[in-house]
């Protein structure tokens, strides 16, 4: 019995040490334990949301310090408890804030007000105690009692529909019965109520596919506008800027000091295009010259000259004057008189006539050295600086007849038949780069075969004898006026016969007794309107039927 006796204290000794050796008894933070006092250790928390811990509102993951306290720099929003009413959150009150009220400001007569530890208002000791379900609203403490709803409504509660009802402590709206409806707000698109997005539901929508280079994208507080104020920060093609590095070139009226002329044309008015390039469609490689007004450029091309399929003249590119040389542009360039037969003549901006193929060529060195170019014409012991009317031959002159053209000048010059011709034909506009095999046969310069003569040109049928204003009839496919009626005008080249098959930028014979006349006039049949009909006439000849326009390079 002894020996039992004393082997029970040892027993009971062991099991006592072996039971202590699994107990904590240090408290240590970082060791991933929770223990008495400790908000979290490690990945153990007693929250795992800021909602947990009485907060209204979370702003990214809530995280354990190294204090084994939580980061509440994610926590906003506020909460009950901290002595700022939210009323977002439903807060009447805070603890001894009461946002300046008193029993009698709720209409609850005297007494004194207190706030519960729910932020809601404590009104028990209030003279006038507001009795939830008695029928009667104590405005403003209820807002509601049964179904008296003060009015309200899912939509005047910014719901777009639905049943609403009064909340059980008649404080607020049950919204449960509007929630099926939506409204925005509710982060679900509500198309039918023209809802495009509603807070960070953006329906896939970005500041991209809104045409802004980048941004944020942001929905607009009726949810049926977006907010684009990031977006716009970062610019889009419209909006006045350019972003060159977009590839923007431009932006609305900021063409970013680019012009016609910098972008390699002659004239006319460079625009933005709807993707902020450039609209080149008002430009041209046209000349605005402030003497004769527009030379219009005609392209480079080959065409049949006659009815025999091999003959096709080739000509290189040139620019001729739109218009006819008025009465007023012979005055105005050469300082002499108007040499017109004024009876057959409407006013100075009809084509000026009784010029001589002498006299044609004399305006047109005029007309190169007022501009500064390199005339085109010498003829032999004529200065053209000083040259006056008088001094041109009225007769037929052999030194005037030897002049010789400098092709490589800048200056202008009388077109050639080959050029006149290609340029009434309309060029190669119908089929371009193609040979026109058509253009010769055309019966005046314009004509489409059924198209009508009289609105394109002034001939004996319409004229009332005499000449008109040049440009007030139809310009055929290149722009030209006049080409076919008139006056008729005077070319380059000496009369002679054409060598057959292909020719290259041919001028004609070297000489000869007269020069070639193009076009129709306005004393003439309807028949000398046709591109094939030419006439004759001595280089010294100065009738009142025929004129002239210029080219140059």
């Amino acid at each position: 019995m002894r020996r039992i006796d004393s082997f029970i204290p040892i027993l009971v000794l062991f099991l006592f040490g072996a039971c202590e050796t699994k107990t904590k008894t240090v408290n240590t933070c970082g060791d991933s334990f929770l223990d008495p006092g400790e908000q979290c250790d490690g990945s153990q928390m007693i929250a795992t949301t800021c909602t947990e811990l009485g907060y209204y509102d979370q702003q990214g993951i809530l995280s354990c310090q190294s204090d084994c306290t939580f980061d509440l720099s994610v926590c906003t929003g506020g909460r009950c408890g901290d002595g700022i009413i939210q009323t977002g959150g439903g807060e009447d009150c805070d603890g001894a804030n009461l946002a300046g009220l008193t029993c009698q400001g709720l209409s609850l007569g005297g007494g004194t007000l207190g706030c519960m530890d729910t932020c809601r208002w404590d009104t028990s000791r209030c003279e006038i105690s507001a009795v939830c379900g008695d029928g009667t609203v104590a405005a403003p403490y209820e807002k509601c009692e049964l179904t008296d709803l003060q009015g309200e409504t899912c939509v005047t509660q910014g719901f777009y529909g639905g049943e609403l009802l009064c909340a059980t402590d008649c404080r607020g709206f049950d919204l449960n019965g509007c929630m099926a409806e939506g409204r925005c707000g509710d982060e679900s698109i509500q198309g039918a109520f023209g809802e495009i997005c509603d807070g960070t539901e953006l329906g896939e929508e970005t500041c991209e596919d809104l045409g802004y280079h980048g941004g944020l994208l942001a929905c607009g507080d009726t949810c049926t506008a977006w907010d684009v104020s990031a977006c716009a920060e970062v610019g889009r093609c419209g909006d006045g800027m350019i972003q060159a590095m977009y590839g923007e070139m431009c932006d609305g009226a900021d063409l970013d000091d680019q012009t016609c002329g910098t972008n390699g044309f002659l004239s006319g008015t460079l625009s933005c295009d709807g993707t902020c390039g450039f609209d080149l469609s008002g430009c041209s490689m046209n000349l605005e010259d402030p003497n004769i007004g527009t030379l219009i450029l005609v392209p480079a091309g080959t065409f049949q000259r006659d009815a025999t399929v091999t003959n096709l003249s080739t000509v290189s590119t040139f620019r001729m004057s739109r218009h006819e040389i008025t009465r007023a542009q012979w005055t105005a360039v050469t300082g002499w008189a108007d040499p017109s037969y004024v009876p057959y003549s409407t006013g100075t901006n009809d084509p000026v006539q009784k010029v001589s193929w002498y006299d044609a060529i004399a305006f047109c060195n005029k007309l190169s050295l007022l501009e500064g170019l390199t005339p085109v014409y010498e003829v032999s012991g004529v200065d053209f600086s000083t040259l006056t009317y008088d001094q041109i031959p009225a007769d037929d002159d052999a030194v005037w007849n030897a002049v010789t053209a400098n092709w490589a000048a800048n200056g202008y010059r009388l077109p050639t038949e080959m050029e006149w011709m290609w340029a009434a034909m309309g060029a190669d506009t119908a089929h371009p780069g193609a040979v026109n095999t058509t253009g010769y046969a055309k019966a005046f310069a314009g004509s489409t075969g059924s198209n009508n003569i009289d609105d394109y040109v002034w001939y004996s049928s319409n004229s009332l004898d005499s000449t008109h204003p040049v440009g007030t009839k139809l310009p055929n496919e290149l722009g030209f006026h006049d080409l076919s009626g008139n006056v008729a005008e005077k070319v380059w080249d000496w009369e002679g016969t054409y060598p057959a098959g292909s020719l290259t930028d041919y001028r004609g014979p070297g000489s000869g007794t007269d020069v070639r006349v193009q076009g129709g006039y306005f004393f003439g049949q309807a028949s000398i309107c046709a591109l094939v009909n030419t006439t004759i006439s001595n280089p010294s000849a100065r009738g009142f039927t025929s004129g002239f326009r210029v080219v140059r390079p």
